[in-house]
Parts: C-alpha cells; structure tokens; sequence
C-alpha cells in the first residue's frame, strides 16, 4: 500500500472565508493553483476552486462559493482509496487532514502522478530483473537524486520524445528515470529525455530508481566521453555536425 503523504503538496496554501473573488484569482496566478483549502480559526470549513468563480463578481466572498464540509483524507490513507474517493464523487482537490488541521492538498493531478509512478515501477521491475539475471547481488529501490550528479549514458536526443516529455513537464508529470552509480555521479539506465528536460528547466533533483550494484552500462560514458547532460545533442543537431565538411 502507498500513502497519500508521498503526494500531497505541503505545507498548504489556504484562504480565509471572508477573502474575496479577487484575492483567490490573485492567489491563483501567484501560485498556479486551482484550488484551496479554505480555513477558519485553524479548522477546515470548505474548499474553493476556479471552477467556482466562474461568473461571480471580484468582490463576493469566498464562503458563499466554496463547497463546505468537503470531502477529506488522512495521511496514512492508501493513494488507490482517495483515487476512487475522487473519481466516485467527481472533485479534483481533496484536503489532507490531521484531525482538524489541514497539513496538505492532493489534487488530480497528484492522483495522475501516482498512478503513473506505480505503473513505471513495473516497468522498472522488469528492467530490474534483466540486470538481476545477469548480475545477481544488485538491488533496487526508489530515491531522488540531483540533476547537476546525473551522467548520461547515450549522446542523442530524439525530437519527438523530447516534445512529448516536454508536454509532460508542463502538465506536472514527471516520470522517475532509472539510474546506476559509480563514485558520486548516477548514470541514467533510462529517462535520458526527461533528465535533460530537468537540467535545462533549472530543476534540482527528480525522482529515480536506483539500481545499485556493478553495471557495466556505466562505461559507455567513458566510451562516448559523456561527463554531463550538456554533452546531450539532438539527432538532427549530430547529422548536420557530421555533414559540415
């Protein structure tokens, strides 16, 4: 079972009732955001999303637009209950909970996230029990690394995949790569596309999945002379290199 606490956005951004239409469309470009827990004397009492603004005047209140006594979770709910909690009841924004107190937010998009976490995790098994079968003292498990330690272990970009990861990236989604060590530095296994994407966006570290053992995969930087994502090209960038006479 995996808990919600390892998707939600914390600490979170909440409202007041008496805040208006205009300080929510303000909070709303300020931070991104489409939804807010709404509070009151450090208790919950509703949830306000853009949805709800939808013609209503810069000056009304948010307490007569946001939904009160929202559906909420607690931080050691299983991620695949609240997916089904939000699917069943058709809401995108689900407060987390300790008692009274909001310690968090899980939207739909964290939802999305998840899932997709969970299903590159069985990708990432199969990939996994290929080294094993190979090298049988290696082992596996999930942490996030930083984009300035990543080596890639292949020189060419493809345009198509980028665009797509590219796409993903502005959607929130950011899938965990696969990674071996050596020294201090990871080399990425897989994911070459989406860690170059985190490097040029300034990002300081993504999620991996961290294959930990002696791989030779890791030599073919030495080989490609690769230290760095910097050293990535587009395959188009690398034909017209090789036709320049």
């Amino acid at each position: 079972m995996v808990s919600i606490s390892e998707y939600i956005s914390a600490p979170v951004i909440d409202l007041e009732p008496e805040a208006t239409v205009a300080d929510t469309l303000a909070l709303i470009a300020k931070t991104g955001h489409q939804g807010f827990p709404v509070v009151a004397d450090g208790r919950l009492v509703g949830v306000v999303t853009s949805a709800d603004l939808i013609l209503a005047k810069p000056h009304e209140k948010i307490a007569e637009l946001m939904t009160a006594n929202p559906v909420t979770a607690k931080l050691d709910d299983d991620i695949v209950s609240v997916a089904g909690v939000m699917a069943y009841n058709h809401i995108r924004h689900v407060p987390i909970v300790d008692g009274e107190q909001v310690v968090g937010i899980v939207t739909a998009t964290d939802m999305l996230r998840a899932s997709i976490e969970n299903i590159i995790s069985e990708n990432v098994e199969r990939i996994f029990t290929f080294f094993q079968t190979l090298h049988p003292n290696v082992t596996l498990r999930h942490i996030r690394v930083e984009v300035a330690s990543l080596i890639p272990t292949q020189k060419l970009l493809d345009p198509t995949e980028l665009t797509l990861r590219k796409q993903q990236f502005k959607q929130g989604v950011i899938y965990p790569i696969v990674v071996a060590k050596r020294g201090l530095l990871y080399h990425i296994i897989d994911g070459h596309h989406r860690a170059y994407i985190a490097y040029k966006k300034g990002i300081v570290e993504i999620p991996a999945f961290f294959i930990e053992g002696d791989l030779g995969i890791v030599k073919s930087s030495d080989k490609l002379g690769l230290k760095s994502l910097k050293d990535m090209v587009l395959v188009s960038e690398a034909k017209a290199t090789r036709s320049t006479p």
